[in-house]
């Protein structure tokens, strides 16, 4: 039987529904990524006491999922590109699937930890197409509302996984969270098989291109050879082991503190990141275009991007363990309250991505970063006891910290870029939020590990006393420092090319254009300002 005619697309590209079709499928994905993470951040308490470990290793079976998602991010997005994205997004969330189906069974933390990595490297398929996928479906004048529809489904997946998370760890058994969220992947999967995609959509002509150049330059020349031209391995290498080993220092040093061992890590991270940007200068196709940055308005926002998500997973991280630990409350009522973030951001994540096709993107952004201080002081001022209502408000404005600000970030971090780093702009939009995540959990592990034991979070009590109070030192470092990032992601989201353009244009050329349309962000993408 001919495979291309038991999956012949019942969506053709002709009918009006495609591009929502393709949506659906890419939402029902990222709902699930999300819908898992807001489940397994809600057990890792009840996971640390299940397996008698510590809050370093609850970090690691978090982190892990997060990392090799990151590292893998780029590489992957340029053989998606070459290939197929549409089949790279189905056999990615065929894998995350199964690897889902084999935690279920898992029985150690060690084997938790793998299978996440593994899960963690299949979302790294699909996280690193979606994005170039949905700029080449929908037309400009509809992006920001695809990209708000899209910011409902991760939110709605965080909004709806620790509530879920709760109730299957306190009536079910927390190993359940695996099985709950196969029936999305696999809608996924069935809904793209039947929808046709266009062309454009599915590759990158741009690299498809330079092979077929290489390869009439040199008709000699051995297909290893001419993938080796296109995909830039030796970089990728690169930024996965500085990458890696960064995040592994912030991890352990939880435990232990920063020893002289260390440090020399941190340096071997920081030579691992100078070679990858001398590998990718030399590189005919690198595998990242430090171009991209020589846009101000680009720069800001992606930093802007990281700064928003480590403020989040930070304050996601540490949470569960003040309700449960401090406060006292259920691991099922600890998922209600943190549900109340996202539920917010889904609210108003649509109302974003329709104001942002309409007056722009910088108004959403500044609302976004006022909202982020607001809700990291009113956190800061927690107490061993707390008034609910206090809780929901704080809780609320966090979440329209997120919402007011993903999607019109990610409309304008596409609008101001060429054609030709689409591709890599995409992936680094997947690797910035995730970088992002990795660093939020291990700041506040980090964080909070200067104020109070690890061993003692990983008990069944309620801290009291003298451990209640190191706790809330460490949970007032924490917020603190989310109130100084969330400081920086305002100032990023202000008209930085009018401010600091006219000044840094007579260093660099390029800068000071991509800004100067106010509020909005240009209909097409600045191809001067990248040459």
């Amino acid at each position: 039987m001919n495979v291309n005619n038991l999956f012949k697309p019942l969506i053709t590209l002709k009918s009006p529904s495609q591009i929502w079709f393709i949506l659906i499928a890419i939402c029902l994905v990222n709902f699930m990524f999300n819908f898992y993470i807001g489940m397994s951040n809600i057990v890792l308490p009840t996971i640390t006491e299940y397996y008698h470990t510590d809050v370093i290793t609850a970090t690691w079976i978090s982190n892990i999922y997060l990392l090799t998602l990151t590292i893998s991010v780029l590489f992957l997005g340029r053989i998606g590109g070459l290939w197929s994205r549409k089949k790279f997004f189905i056999i990615g969330t065929l894998l995350w699937v199964t690897a889902s189906l084999l935690l279920y069974f898992s029985t150690s933390t060690n084997t938790l930890i793998l299978l996440r990595g593994i899960q963690g490297l299949a979302a790294g398929f699909m996280a690193s197409v979606y994005y170039a996928i949905l700029d080449r479906t929908f037309p400009n004048e509809r992006l920001g509302f695809a990209l708000g529809f899209l910011l409902i489904a991760l939110a709605g997946g965080y909004a709806v996984g620790p509530l879920v998370g709760g109730y299957i760890a306190a009536y079910i058994g927390w190993q359940t969270i695996f099985l709950a969220v196969i029936p999305f992947g696999l809608a996924s999967v069935i809904i793209y098989l039947f929808t046709a995609q266009k062309p454009e959509a599915d590759n990158d002509f741009e690299l498809i291109n330079k092979r077929e150049e290489y390869k009439k330059q040199d008709p000699s020349a051995s297909s290893s050879k001419l993938i080796a031209k296109i995909l830039d391995y030796k970089g990728a290498i690169l930024q996965a082991a500085g990458l890696f080993t960064l995040t592994y220092v912030l991890i352990v040093a939880q435990k232990f503190g920063f020893s002289p061992e260390d440090i020399a890590l941190i340096v071997l991270a920081l030579i691992f990141g100078a070679l990858f940007v001398w590998v990718e200068s030399k590189h005919d196709e690198p595998l990242f275009s430090f171009n991209v940055f020589r846009s101000l308005t680009f720069s800001a926002y992606i930093t802007g991007l990281l700064l928003n998500y480590i403020v989040l997973y930070m304050a996601l991280f540490i949470l569960p363990f003040y309700l449960q630990k401090v406060i006292g409350v259920p691991v099922n009522v600890s998922g209600e309250l943190i549900s109340v973030v996202w539920f917010s951001a889904m609210i108003v994540s649509l109302l974003a991505g329709g104001l942002a096709d309409r007056i722009g993107v910088r108004p959403l952004a500044i609302t976004a970063g006022v909202s982020c201080i607001a809700a990291t002081i009113l956190i800061y001022t927690f107490g061993t006891t707390v008034d609910w209502y206090y809780v929901l408000v704080a809780f609320v404005i966090l979440g329209f910290g997120y919402g007011f600000y993903q999607s019109p970030n990610n409309k304008m971090l596409l609008s101001v870029i060429p054609l030709t780093f689409k591709t890599q702009v995409s992936a680094t939009m997947t690797l910035t939020k995730n970088l992002g995540s990795v660093f939020g959990n291990a700041f506040a592990g980090l964080i909070v590990a200067t104020a109070i034991a690890q061993t003692a979070l990983s008990g069944k009590l309620t801290l009291t006393g003298s451990q209640a109070a190191s706790f809330m030192t460490g949970f007032e470092r924490i917020f603190l420092f989310a109130a100084i990032l969330s400081v920086l992601l305002l100032i990023s989201s202000l008209d930085l090319d009018k401010y600091a353009g006219k000044y840094l244009s007579r260093y660099f050329k390029g800068y000071g254009d991509s800004g100067k349309s106010g509020s909005k962000e240009p209909k097409e993408p600045i191809q001067a300002e990248l040459r």
